[in-house]
């Protein structure tokens, strides 16, 4: 069955779906709102940010012979900034944008061709599979989830939640433990002109974006080396010439017992064509310290340090000294009052917002509600 019949199957799904196929359709809805407070950074005071997520997921093999599924994620995200208030390049919440966002996230089709081997086609969130630590995904800071120096690659960085772009995603399954996970995607997935409606040239003005990772995952652990890469320049830092972006990163997340697991993730780019050079993340999580149930509420511990390029901190503080990096030290604790509502209290301490020497130390008080229907 050809994979771009398993595309037209999705749109047709959606578009005319009559009332038996809705019924094979699942339905997710999320939404999330952080209360931030800080003191520090550029501007101290409180903030609150709202996200609306709509999942809607079928699989074709349930009731045809086409071994393939769909799915199409909606955001919504309001205008609330609280880089605005901290000026940190790692972003304190995971769900703060600049302005609002009305963006289709994920639209795409995955058709499985053997057991051994997967492809997909369409929108697709790359952290959704590439650079994932699951220990670490209950983190609100951006760099838990995202390597920072991979997220600010690019024109407008990669095709990341909540601006995605079009692409394809191969998985080869080498044996159940051994995987390689291959992709490209249109390079530039937009910006500020974009918050509210899809943008794609699919590569034809800023070219592609190419990244694969391999991986060994077991039940208790998951080692992954990955590398990317776009396949045109851009414009050198600090001057008129160019650069090409790319780079790797190393994830590591083990279970070191029933209740407790730990992560590393290290990631380095091209400090002449991005932002941040490196980023460095650690973290541990215990689980079932209050609810019986271990999944019903966790503590994390973590510290994410992102150093950045030269030449780009020169640009952005020309007239003053500046700090190399900038540190994030995080801890929450997560945990499930009742069904389908989680509460997550959160405090985090950022040093060297964006290695300013001006800007000073900032601590940042949270608290994540999500309600999922």
């Amino acid at each position: 069955m050809n994979i771009f019949f398993g595309l037209y199957l999705t749109i047709a799904l959606l578009s005319v779906c009559p009332g038996f196929l809705w019924a094979q359709v699942k339905t997710d809805l999320f939404y999330t709102h952080d209360y931030i407070s800080n003191t520090g950074g550029l501007k101290a005071g409180p903030r609150n940010i709202g996200a609306i997520d709509i999942y809607f997921e079928t699989d074709f093999s349930q009731y045809s012979s086409v071994p393939g599924r769909m799915q199409l994620h909606y955001n919504h995200i309001g205008p609330n900034d609280q880089r605005g208030a901290i000026g940190d390049l790692q972003y304190a919440s995971n769900i703060d944008m600049p302005a609002q966002v009305d963006r289709i996230v994920d639209f795409y089709y995955e058709h499985e061709f053997s057991e051994k081997f997967q492809a997909l086609i369409g929108i697709h969130d790359i952290c959704m599979e590439f650079n994932v630590t699951e220990s670490s995904l209950n983190f609100l800071n951006s760099s838990f989830g995202v390597n920072a120096e991979f997220a600010y690659s690019g024109v407008n960085g990669p095709s990341l939640y909540p601006l995605t772009s079009l692409g394809a995603r191969t998985l080869y399954q080498f044996s159940e433990e051994l995987s390689l996970r291959t992709g490209i995607y249109d390079a530039d997935p937009g910006g500020t002109k974009t918050y509210r409606s899809f943008h794609s040239d699919i590569g034809w003005r800023e070219g592609f974006m190419h990244l694969s990772e391999l991986a060994f995952q077991t039940d208790d652990q998951k080692w992954a080396i990955a590398g990317w890469n776009y396949s045109r320049a851009q414009e050198k830092i600090g001057t008129n010439l160019s650069a090409t972006a790319y780079g790797s990163y190393l994830i590591m997340e083990k279970e070191m017992s029933e209740k407790i697991n730990i992560f590393l993730r290290y990631g380095w780019a091209n400090p002449l064509a991005n932002q941040i050079q490196s980023n460095s993340a650690a973290g541990m999580t215990y689980s079932g310290i209050l609810q019986k149930k271990k999944d019903l509420d966790e503590i994390g511990l973590g510290v994410s340090q992102a150093h950045f390029s030269r030449p780009f901190m020169k640009e952005l503080h020309p007239a003053e000294d500046f700090y190399s990096n900038e540190t994030a030290y995080e801890t929450y604790y997560h945990f499930t009052p009742m069904e389908h509502l989680s509460l997550r209290p959160d405090v985090q301490y950022i040093t060297n917002p964006a290695g300013s020497r001006v800007l000073r130390n900032a601590w940042a008080m949270g608290f994540r509600t999500v309600i999922n229907l």
